[in-house]
């Protein structure tokens, strides 16, 4: 049986690149680091670390217990969790990750509705659109998704599709065509553009895509990471952006929203549901709050 805590003491090892950066991170000694370590391949009779230079780095043996111990380690986190909440007097926790538009438009009424009906259970809300390769640990994983693309599976978890939405062209208050009821890219062709996408996301595969379909070649006269930040510059006259209908509760007084005709763009919005979490309580109901709240904002 493995000693947790030596495990703990090794992770930060590997993680820190070094003996005494494990060492600063856990209050230790340099000393009391490295007895952990030898103790720990004793126990298993394996060669985790080798010299390197004056230091030392992970075997490939080391590397591969690091890599396989996430899981048990994230077990072991979520136990800690249920240990605190009961010493505080709660009856469990929901922890759910999401694109910012989500957190701004849907989750807030999700919480409000979880605690009406679960008045003890701790809810943690963290961003996962900066996150795609490296999946945060969480019981409601809400995602946006290419529908060009094959949906996602991931282990651990189980996918709900909750819907589609629409892109819509986001102009100057003054802009000409501003007062449209629709407009297609093509109309946008000559005006300088606000860039918010980014093409290891998914949004930005989205509208790339579209682009590259509808044979506009845009003008891109500002670069950004956020549409809170295009719809500013948009509001101030800068240029125009495509933007998913969800965004636009962020949208600035001397802005306007348009429906886009041509091409139509689409993107998927589902939730992961972890299969450790999916039989409490409040994962069905938050489930059931998804699947309600996501079609009525579209």
């Amino acid at each position: 049986m493995l000693d947790i805590h030596r495990l703990r003491v090794f992770r930060s090892v590997v993680a820190s690149g070094s003996v005494q950066g494990a060492a600063t991170h856990l209050g230790y000694t340099p000393s009391a680091v490295s007895q952990h370590i030898n103790q720990l391949q004793r126990e298993t009779g394996l060669t985790l670390f080798e010299k390197a230079g004056r230091g030392i780095c992970p075997t490939p043996t080391g590397r591969l217990l690091a890599e396989q111990s996430d899981d048990a380690m994230g077990a072991l986190a979520r136990l800690d969790n249920v240990v605190t909440d009961l010493r505080q007097g709660r009856t469990g926790s929901l922890s759910i990750a999401c694109f910012s538009s989500a957190g701004e438009e849907w989750v807030p009424k999700l919480v409000a509705k979880l605690q009406r009906e679960f008045k003890n259970v701790l809810i943690t809300v963290d961003l996962n659109e900066h996150t795609e390769s490296a999946r945060p640990e969480c019981d409601l994983d809400i995602r946006t998704e290419d529908l060009s693309e094959k949906p996602s599976h991931i282990k651990g978890y189980t996918r709900h599709e909750l819907t589609t939405e629409p892109y819509v062209a986001v102009l100057p208050a003054k802009h000409p065509l501003a007062e449209r009821d629709e407009i297609s890219m093509s109309d946008l062709a000559e005006d300088p553009w606000v860039d918010d996408s980014n093409e290891d996301q998914t949004c930005g595969r989205i509208l790339r895509r579209a682009i590259d379909k509808s044979g506009v070649a845009p003008r891109m006269v500002a670069a950004c990471q956020d549409h809170h930040t295009s719809f500013a510059l948009v509001a101030a006259g800068i240029g125009v952006t495509l933007a998913p209908r969800l965004t636009l509760g962020a949208l600035p007084r001397r802005a306007r929203a348009v429906p886009l005709s041509s091409p139509e763009i689409r993107r998927g919005i589902c939730v992961h549901v972890r299969d450790a979490a999916a039989g409490s309580p409040v994962t069905r109901r938050a489930l059931e709050l998804l699947h309600e709240i996501a079609p009525d904002e579209q």
